[in-house]
């Protein structure tokens, strides 16, 4: 009975340090300055630009890539869009005009002439706005 006694008391006298106090906050309680000479700022996102894009293969095999362009802007945009693909450091560009009304999305497409299997086996994949 003692030695369950004695093991109770050790556990308690070690796990006192423990439990000496509630944890409390770490680090600072505001964000550090921005470093002098260079402010902080956020990008900013621009009012036409690519929403999404995607590829699959067409009817005869071959290489599609489709997508969408959102305009955030007041006024209707046309808008050159820049597809690139490289497969085995061979690189192929096909390039669309796309007008997408204020407010709204405008889809484009365009289609490679190499095959999809060829591109989905290790090729690359790059839309931009120009």
């Amino acid at each position: 009975m003692e030695r369950r006694r004695l093991l109770g008391l050790v556990a308690v006298g070690l796990s006192s340090g423990c439990l000496s106090g509630l944890p409390t906050a770490t680090g600072p309680r505001n964000p550090p300055e921005a470093p002098a000479g260079e402010p902080r700022q956020t990008p900013e996102i621009p009012p036409v630009r690519i929403a999404t894009f995607d590829f699959e293969s067409t009817d005869d095999g071959r290489l599609r890539v489709f997508g969408d362009v959102v305009n955030d802007a007041g006024s209707e945009r046309t808008v050159t869009v820049r597809v690139r693909v490289t497969v085995d450091g061979d690189e192929s560009i096909r390039d669309t005009d796309v007008t997408v009304p204020s407010g709204e999305t405008a889809s484009f497409g365009v289609v490679f002439p190499l095959e999809y299997d060829t591109f989905a086996s290790g090729g690359e994949l790059d839309v931009t706005i120009l």
